[in-house]
C-alpha cells in the first residue's frame, strides 16, 4: 500500500545540515566517546632511530616487548627509516603526487613491521595491514595479546600538500597517535635513540605540545604534526618519549613510570 505523505525519523539532527558544526555540536557532545580498547598500550619504534640500527638496539627491545606480553595488550607501530628517504627522493624526482609518495614510504614502514613481527612470531604475534588493524585488532589481540603494524597513515591516492612541499605531513608518529586515539588506548610511547625532548643539554621531564610548537627552531624527536594532532585528540592527551637504546626503559615506561619526556596536550 503506497502512501502520499513523508515520514520523519525522530532525531535531533532532523532537517539540519551536517556541514554546520555549530548545529551538530549539541548532539555530537552529549555523550563521551567510548574507549574501545581502554587497556591498549601503543609503542612506536622509530625506523631510523631504532630499527635501522640493527640487532644491537632492536633485539633488546624485542626482548622487553616479549616480557610485557603477559600484561595489558600491545600494539607495536614501526616507522619507515632511512630507506624511505631514498624512495621519497626518487618519487619526488619522478614528480609523483603526495598520496603516491605516502604509499611508497608506507611500504618501507611495513617492511620494518614484518621484521619486528618475525622476531615475536614465537609468541604468536603477527603483522597486521592497515585494514586489519583498523577493523579486526580486538580479535587478533584476543589470540596473542600483541600485534604489529606500520604507523604510516594510508592516504589512498591523494593528500593535500603540506608547507614542506609534496612530502606527506602525516607520517609514522601521527599515524600511530591516530590509531591510539581511535581505539582509546591507555598509553602511547615513542621509542627513540634520545632520552626525550632536549632543552640544550638537559632533558625536559614534561612539556606542553603548544610550547614545543611555538619554537620552530627546536629539534624534536617526534613529528610536529603529531603534536598538532595531540591537541585535537579525544582520548590520548599525552605521550612519552623514551630512549630505547638504554635497556629497561621500555619496560619501565610500559609499567607507567616516568622515564623520558611526557608531552601533554
Amino acid at each position: 500500500m503506497s502512501t502520499t505523505y513523508s515520514k520523519d525519523v525522530e532525531s535531533p539532527l532532523a532537517r539540519q545540515t551536517l556541514l554546520d558544526r555549530e548545529r551538530v555540536k549539541p548532539v555530537d557532545q552529549q555523550q563521551p566517546v567510548i574507549r574501545m580498547l581502554p587497556r591498549l598500550r601503543v609503542i612506536v619504534l622509530g625506523g631510523r632511530s631504532v630499527v635501522d640500527r640493527g640487532r644491537d638496539v632492536l633485539l633488546p627491545l624485542v626482548d622487553e616487548i616479549r616480557s610485557a606480553l603477559d600484561g595489558d595488550p600491545l600494539l607495536i607501530a614501526t616507522g619507515a627509516g632511512i630507506r624511505a628517504r631514498h624512495a621519497l627522493g626518487v618519487g619526488l624526482d619522478l614528480g609523483l603526487p603526495t598520496g603516491a609518495l605516502a604509499e611508497i614510504a608506507g611500504r618501507e614502514a611495513e617492511q620494518n613491521g614484518h621484521l619486528v613481527a618475525a622476531l615475536l612470531a614465537d609468541r604468536g604475534v603477527a603483522y597486521l595491514g592497515h585494514d586489519t588493524v583498523a577493523h579486526q585488532l580486538p580479535v587478533h589481540l584476543a589470540a596473542s595479546n600483541a600485534a604489529v603494524t606500520n604507523g604510516y597513515p594510508p592516504y589512498g591516492v591523494h593528500e593535500f600538500p603540506s608547507a614542506a612541499g609534496k612530502i606527506p605531513a602525516h607520517r609514522t608518529d601521527t599515524g600511530a597517535l591516530l590509531l591510539a586515539d581511535a581505539w582509546g588506548a591507555a598509553s602511547l610511547t615513542y621509542v627513540r635513540d634520545v632520552p626525550g625532548v632536549l632543552d640544550g643539554d638537559d632533558v625536559l621531564r614534561a612539556a606542553r605540545a603548544a610550547d614545543l610548537l611555538a619554537d620552530p627552531a627546536r629539534n624534536l624527536p617526534v613529528d610536529r604534526e603529531a603534536l598538532r594532532t595531540l591537541q585535537r585528540a579525544k582520548h590520548v592527551r599525552s605521550f612519552q618519549v623514551i630512549d630505547g637504546t638504554s635497556t629497561g626503559n621500555l619496560t619501565r615506561a610500559l609499567a607507567g613510570e616516568h622515564v623520558g619526556t611526557v608531552v601533554s596536550a
